[in-house]
């Protein structure tokens, strides 16, 4: 009996998939459990230093949108997901290699008279259908990317881990997919995570190379700038005046909050929400029983379709072993 061993590399694959599957369906009934059993806090009132679920408007003044790379739609913060195409010999599927923000984070407004500081990184984000938009390109073919996309994905170099913004050979076939999710101005958002209190990490930011080179530019061309960053009011600016003058207004460029605006919003900000090891971290922009009910599903799916997939690719290497 010939045998393949790509199609042996594949059901060793299926079986550690189905694995994954079964045991991630558990995580996601449990998510869906925590949803269920935890009601909605007003920020004002919630419980700080315990999971909490919110609902709240984004804040975002009109001066600090930005702009979606692929849709091209004004957003107060976007996510991209960049995903690869497997290929193997009867079927393909995506896989996820990276992702970035557009921003740290955002507030979240509920009229309760607090406010919330929600910081993306490590949340788990569920998607209305129909808000995504996708852009498929090969490697070959990086002239064909939207020019925003590509000064995103450049801009952003840092944050990314495996993906590289470069034009690959002609021979290179490699596909991929940049799945874009942006929060529209007053969108509200839902959000579920372990409150905490303070902000002195939040407001503890350095700034990029290339967004203080940009800032030290604005001041060294705008007039306007001078008289604000001159300190000693001589008319002049220094070599000193311009570099902490690039400082601060590079963390402004960055945010889509001004140094005054956040002066403001911090004494009415009662939680903060960010990944912490052990502890549910929901954003979505669905409805909490929509959000519940396709948690459900794909928990259902991944405990019964993990064990047949481990089961059929186990059953698989142990029929091509026996008829050796």
């Amino acid at each position: 009996m010939t045998v393949d061993p790509q199609n042996i590399m594949w059901a060793g694959f299926g079986v550690g998939l189905g694995v994954y599957w079964f045991f991630h369906g558990f995580r996601e009934l449990k998510s869906s459990r925590i949803i269920q059993n935890t009601p909605t806090s007003r920020i004002a009132t919630g419980a700080v230093g315990t999971d909490v679920e919110i609902s709240g408007r984004v804040m975002c003044d009109r001066d600090k949108w930005v702009t979606a790379p692929i849709s091209g739609r004004s957003a107060v913060f976007y996510a991209i997901e960049i995903e690869q195409l497997v290929r193997r010999k009867n079927s393909s599927h995506w896989v996820k290699i990276d992702e970035f923000f557009s921003d740290k984070g955002f507030y979240l407004d509920d009229d309760s008279g607090a406010l919330a500081l929600v910081m993306v990184e490590g949340a788990a984000i569920k998607k209305k259908k129909g808000r995504k938009v996708r852009f498929r390109m090969r490697s070959k073919d990086m002239a064909t990317m939207p020019a925003n996309l590509l000064l995103a994905l450049t801009m952003n170099a840092g944050q990314l881990k495996s993906f590289k913004v470069k034009h690959g050979k002609w021979w290179d076939s490699r596909e991929y997919r940049f799945i874009e999710w942006a929060i529209t101005p007053d969108e509200t958002i839902y959000v579920l995570g372990y409150a905490d209190s303070g902000l002195r990490t939040v407001l503890k930011r350095k700034p990029k190379m290339a967004t203080y080179l940009e800032a030290k530019k604005q001041i060294e061309s705008d007039p306007d700038r001078h008289e604000r960053f001159d300190r000693d009011e001589d008319g002049e600016l220094s070599v000193e005046e311009v570099e902490a003058g690039a400082a601060r207004l590079a963390v402004e460029l960055e945010s889509k909050y001004s140094e005054k605006q956040v002066e403001e919003r911090v004494p009415k900000t009662k939680m903060v929400f960010k990944k912490q090891k052990g502890k549910p971290f929901f954003i979505s922009n669905m409805a909490e029983a929509d959000l519940i009910k396709h948690l459900s599903l794909m928990a259902t799916l991944k405990l019964w379709g993990g064990p047949v997939v481990s089961v059929a690719g186990a059953a698989y290497i142990l029929f091509v072993f026996s008829g050796q």
